[in-house]
């Protein structure tokens, strides 16, 4: 995937970037994990900025399920009210009943999955036209630089993003809620959006396309640990839709000291995606949280170049790449 323009034009916002990874059925974990990373970059930066300032923005992108974390922190959603959402909409309520007879006639072994009643919830009727960072009047979506940034997987054109590639599928705009649901369209498991047919999941060929933010400091949310470097999953994708190849390999590269130092690791067993959570939705957002905040807080100045400009911890902005320093385990 090349790299999409994410800054504002504008110098007034610093800016933050986060890639909220594959998050699946731990979705209420990862969006713990999403507004805990936020709200600790955010207070490292006011104490670094004693006179008044505005809050760092978060430009995000969302892989699958992260995707929906990616929205609520691109819209500065606050850590009460998406712990009320994550209450108000739990896991199995979202997903709903199994049907198998459906997963061979329909490719969706959860017919009647409200994805769309929680992006709802989460971004309203806006569409990608509204997370335009410094919009210019009779600009289109996908010529702006966006606060969201969502991978789709599509059956005619491989690896999208959105909105920069809404022209390729024959849309200036769209409605995120719909993009949240084709994004987190697993094969097999869920149903599409209307009019979007042949998008999927966006994890379905990168499921860490950390080169998104290249050539700049980004923080990585991750749901397992460094391991596995490969998914194979991919080989099953014509027999859980028709529309889809074969993908050999999906990578994880984080046999990539610099990106494993720019990721907060969840450590949930692989495959924890696919699995019912055991934990009530409060004490599953609670423990993402408090991940993330205990990894940002605890890395000093130097370390979090690895995921920041410097000037939101207080550094000049000529700070080289090259002073960022390795963390520790």
């Amino acid at each position: 995937m090349t790299a999409a323009r994410t800054d504002p034009v504008t110098a007034e916002r610093p800016v933050v970037r986060i890639l909220a990874g594959v998050a699946g059925r731990s979705l209420t974990l990862m969006v713990g994990m999403a507004i805990g990373a936020t709200d600790a970059l955010a207070a490292i930066h006011a104490r670094n900025h004693p006179q008044p300032a505005l809050a760092p923005q978060p430009v995000a992108v969302g892989v699958s399920g992260g995707a929906i974390a990616a929205a609520a922190i691109a819209l500065g959603t606050t850590r009460a009210q998406a712990r009320r959402i994550a209450i108000d909409h739990p896991e199995q309520n979202v997903m709903g009943a199994k049907n198998f007879r459906s997963m061979l006639t329909r490719h969706a072994l959860y017919p009647q999955a409200r994805i769309r009643d929680l992006a709802h919830t989460i971004v309203g009727d806006r569409t990608f036209a509204d997370f335009a960072l410094d919009p210019i009047p009779g600009q289109q979506a996908h010529q702006a630089a966006s606060s969201l940034l969502i991978p789709v997987f599509s059956a005619v054109h491989g690896t999208l993003l959105l909105p920069r590639d809404l022209p390729r599928l024959g849309l200036s705009d769209l409605p995120v809620a719909d993009a949240l649901v084709a994004a987190t369209r697993i094969p097999g498991a869920l149903p599409a959006a209307p009019g979007l047919e042949d998008i999927f999941d966006g994890g379905c060929q990168f499921r860490v396309p950390h080169d998104i933010f290249t050539p700049h400091p980004a923080l990585i949310l991750d749901l397992y640990g460094p391991q596995p470097y490969d998914s194979r999953g991919g080989l099953l994708f014509p027999l859980l839709h028709p529309a889809l190849p074969a993908i050999r390999s999906r990578p994880r590269p984080f046999h990539n000291q610099t990106l494993r130092e720019s990721t907060i690791f969840a450590h949930q067993p692989y495959g924890a995606a696919l699995t019912s959570p055991t934990h009530a939705p409060e004490e599953l957002f609670d423990t993402g949280y408090a991940i993330s905040t205990r990894w940002i807080h605890s890395r000093t100045d130097q370390q979090l170049l690895n995921i920041v400009d410097p000037h939101i911890i207080g550094l000049p902005d000529e700070t080289m790449t090259t002073d960022r320093i390795q963390t520790t385990a």
